[in-house]
Parts: structure tokens; sequence; C-alpha cells
């Protein structure tokens, strides 16, 4: 699938005759801007390995901002795996009182915030007193580093900081995400390092990179070092922990019934990552209303995009408009607000009462079992206005797959499932 990305780097390479044999080229953004006729902002983003342009997969070259408005384009991989937590605790708010306006913010703040109002960042981290003081943007002092042979020299390059802390001999610089990829680009930890490095040379600074996956309410933070201060590559993972916030919950289908989170409409999702569809919401919360904003936030082609805003349709969550674009539904709006330790019960519930789960109930009602052929059944029913099938072929099984897999997510945190063997689905 090519995305607005993939075709706007080959206007521009293919303007200026790149051809990947050199070891390094400079891009000027203006020129960038003018030939590829795409924003650089979106044209540098790719934050895991899926959002590299295709011309740079092929060639494996990089590219590494170096002034505000100038990038080097070189030969080279920025992005470091993100290896499964080995240890996994519990954890327990060490809050006195619970904070009932907490959860309101938008993006990964609310999920950074939750973390350290509640004494896990600190835990983590072992110290005991720390105190923000870092969020946002800013341009970064001059420093200069190695990158497989080549010396690339930076200065006042723009950087954002998710959440900086500071503590009496630490600075605690984080990168958040929600969900947790397979990978990441190590330019999000590095150029702040060395920013802040120069900036406070008489504190030591500590890299994090957290991540909180919202359907199992947990959190993975990791924290890095570079072993080189001059090279990026250098950089070590000296340790992760998974962090659960709320153990798995054992309740009924029954329990989860609700209708004010009932569902009418003929949408089949493809989407299986929930925490996409989350994410989701907050975009169109922030003013993301079209295709094409989610799609370039995501660095998706639109069909791609197109599959999350129908899982947010389909579960009620936003609803469509060729006026007004994306909008939140009062569905939508209470998920976000509502608290970070409570998100996944109430995001149990929205799945329970959508259509396909009400439909698997009923034919569940006497054996009180269903199986992949009654969800392929359920999924054939969904119809056009004008009474035609909606879904049919090879669709089905795509389809079918999202649906198992938000049955396994029930299952193992909210119990109102059970999986056998076979793959017999059991309502609690």
């Amino acid at each position: 699938m090519t995305t607005s990305n993939d075709s706007a780097w080959q206007r521009y390479l293919s303007a200026k005759e790149i051809d990947f044999t050199q070891p390094s080229y400079t891009i000027e953004a203006d020129e960038l801007r003018e030939l590829a006729q795409r924003e650089p902002r979106l044209l540098a983003k790719f934050d895991t390995p899926d959002q590299l342009p295709q011309p740079f997969r092929e060639s494996g070259y990089t590219l590494l901002p170096v002034r505000n408005g100038r990038y080097q384009l070189v030969p080279g991989n920025l992005f470091v795996e993100l290896a499964e937590c080995q240890t996994e605790e519990n954890f327990v708010s060490d809050l006195p009182f619970p904070l009932i306006t907490a959860g309101r913010g938008s993006g990964e703040s609310q999920y950074i915030d939750q973390a350290f109002n509640t004494g896990l960042l600190r835990k983590f981290l072992n110290i005991d007193e720390m105190y923000q003081t870092i969020r946002g943007r800013e341009y970064t002092k001059h420093f200069s580093f190695d990158f497989l042979g080549q010396h690339i020299s930076v200065e006042s390059v723009q950087i954002e900081v998710d959440a900086g802390y500071e503590a009496l001999h630490d600075l605690i610089l984080i990168e958040a995400k929600t969900g947790v990829p397979a990978s990441f680009n190590i330019r999000q930890l590095y150029y702040p390092y060395r920013h802040f490095s120069a900036l406070v040379p008489q504190k030591r600074v500590r890299n994090v990179f957290l991540a909180y996956d919202i359907p199992t309410a947990s959190y993975s933070l990791y924290e890095f070092s570079f072993l080189k201060a001059h090279d990026p590559l250098s950089a070590d993972m000296k340790r992760c922990i998974r962090y659960k916030i709320a153990p798995p919950e054992q309740l009924t289908f029954f329990d989860l019934i609700d209708a004010r989170f009932q569902t009418h409409n003929s949408l089949v999702p493809q989407a299986d990552d929930l925490n996409k569809v989350f994410e989701l919401l907050m975009l169109v919360e922030a003013g993301f209303n079209r295709a094409v904003d989610v799609a370039d936030y995501f660095v998706f082609d639109p069909r791609q995009s197109s599959y999350y805003r129908e899982a947010a349709e389909y579960l009620g969550l936003i609803a469509n408009s060729r006026e007004s674009g994306y909008i939140l539904t009062e569905m939508g709006i209470e998920l976000l607000a509502t608290a970070t330790d409570a998100q996944r019960r109430t995001l149990a519930k929205v799945v329970v009462n959508s259509w396909i789960f009400i439909a698997l109930v009923q034919r569940a009602d006497v054996q009180r079992t269903f199986t992949e052929s009654d969800i392929d059944n359920v999924i054939m029913s969904a119809r056009n206005l004008d009474g035609t099938q909606h879904y049919g072929g090879s669709t089905v099984p795509r389809r079918r797959h999202t649906i198992i897999a938000w049955i396994r997510w029930l299952a193992q945190e909210i119990g109102c499932f059970s999986i056998d063997n076979d793959m017999i689905y059991r309502i609690q």
C-alpha cells in the first residue's frame, strides 16, 4: 500500500535525481515542500519502521534533522527494537485519595500524569522526590555525533519532550506512546538527551520510554542509556518493567450489558489494535476530522486509516459526515473522559454492547457456545441500505480475525468469554 509520504518522496527524489549512491545528501525544507508538494514535518515523521517511506526502505537510507529547515539523508537504520518486558509487577497507587478529575487530558500526557501522580514513575526510577519541569517543544543547543562513519552536526533542531522531571541528581526525559510498538526511532530519545546533557551537565540525564496499553491497563517502562554519548546507535536498554495498574476482572457478559452503549449499524470492524481505535478518538478531539488528516498522523495509506474510522463508527464512538467530517459521539466523549484505570471496563462495555456481540450471544442462548462459523454468519448478515449483502468472500475472514482478537481480549482481561483449544467461544 502506497502512502502519501511514499509518493511525495518519490516526486522529490526524481526531481533532484537522487540515486542513493552518495554517502550523504543535504535536503532543504523549502525545496522539499515545493518539489514533493507536501509539508516537510509530515515527510520527516517516521517513528516506527513501517512508517519509513518506501524509497528509504529499499535503499537503506534514513533522514536526520540537522538545522531548522535542513536535513541530511544518509545510509543507516535508527530503529531500536522494544523487547517484551520479562519483569511484570502489579502496582498499587500510593495516592491518599482518588483523583476525580484525572484522565481528562488529551493524548499520551494523561498516561504520563497518571504514572507520576500515582508514584509509579518514582517506583520505577527509585527516586523519592522529583518535579515536572519540562513538557513540549524547544530548539536544541549545538551538538555533534558520529553515525556509521559520518560526522553529523546539529543545531537549533526542534525537539519535543513528552515530559521531563528533575530530581536532586537526575533529569528524567519521557518519550510516551499509546500502545507498545515493536520498535521506535532512537532519535526521539537521543536528540533530547544530547540537548539537555549540554544544558544541565551537573545532572545525570535518564531516558525513559513509556508505553501505556489501554486494553490491559498496563504500563511498559524502558530505561535507556547511551554507552557512547557521541553515538546514537550505542543505545542500551538497561531494564524494562511492565506494571499492571488494575488486575484482570471477572465479570459476566451480562454484567456489562448497558443500553447506553448499544449500537445499531451494519458495519463490521477490521482493526485488531484497540489502542489505535482509542488514539483515533484523541485525534478527533484534537481536531483531526478528515481521513487524510488521520492518515497523515499515523503515516497510513487512506484505506488503512479508514479501517480504524470504521471500527470507531461500529462501536458508536464517532460519527462521520461529508459536511463536518469525524465528530465524537456522546459515547466517545464519555470514554475519553473516563479515569485511566477505569477505561478498560468502559471499553469492554462499548465492545460487548455492539451489534455483532449481541447477535453472537443470541445465537449462543441455548448451548452457551458459538463457533467461528457463527461469527462468519453474523458478519454476512450485515446488509446495505438496498438490502444486499454488505460483506462476502475474502473480506469475511479478515473481519472475523478482528472479532476473535476482541473476544480474546475480553476473555483475558474481563472474563466474560472463555476460549477452548478447538476455538469454541463460551459466554460466562
